[in-house]
């Protein structure tokens, strides 16, 4: 699939699709002085943020800080694409992006010129990130503000949206923090700051 250049924006993008439909986006910074060039300087290459699909982004903005959390960053002009983010103080470590696309991903890619890829029937499965926290009862209260259904796994909770493919977990931890990618079918990596988070099993 190729990298598309968002000179604008300062970073190009590719994303990848999983079996189970779940997507990855790999984001490249276009220079040290971009968001993503001084996330990437500050952390690392690791997971910046996860993207919540929205019927209308001012409602769910309305929702959000009507339950006391800061939402910063709000765009709402146009017909193409709506975002605002919730900071990852917030949300344990990790940019949590709320979004409403005007736009289907067959829609997207006509527009961009590209020719999605179908994954191969033995491609890995992305379940979706594990983070630590050490307040998961504040957490258990914003991911089901988020929509989530969650449950009590482990020892950890579990934060997943009926009929999506995403699954987050999130473990008792001293500091809050992403911990890595959980897949099905690929070997488990440790994290590397040129390269990306770490790769997980399904349940770590």
């Amino acid at each position: 699939m190729p990298r598309f250049p968002l000179e604008a924006a300062g970073f190009a993008t590719r994303q990848l699709r999983y079996r189970g439909d779940a997507k990855l986006e790999l984001l490249e910074p276009l220079g040290p002085d971009t968001f993503a060039g001084h996330f990437v300087r500050r952390y690392g290459a690791s997971i910046h943020h996860l993207t919540i699909k929205v019927p209308a982004i001012l409602p769910a903005v309305d929702t959000v800080r009507a339950a006391g959390y800061d939402v910063v960053d709000v765009f709402a002009e146009g017909d193409v694409w709506h975002e605002a983010f919730l900071r990852p103080s917030q949300v344990g470590g990790m940019i949590v992006q709320l979004a409403w696309a005007g736009r289907s991903d067959e829609e997207w890619a006509e527009l961009t010129g590209a020719r999605p890829e179908a994954p191969a029937g033995d491609a890995a499965i992305l379940h979706g990130p594990t983070l630590s926290n050490p307040d998961l009862a504040g957490a258990r209260t914003l991911w089901s503000l988020l929509g989530a259904e969650v449950d009590d796994h482990g020892g950890a909770l579990r934060a997943w949206w009926p009929g999506s493919p995403l699954d987050v977990r999130i473990e008792p931890g001293e500091r809050a923090g992403s911990v890595g990618l959980r897949f099905d079918g690929t070997p488990p990596l440790e994290a590397e700051a040129e390269f990306g988070p770490a790769t997980l099993p399904p349940a770590a």
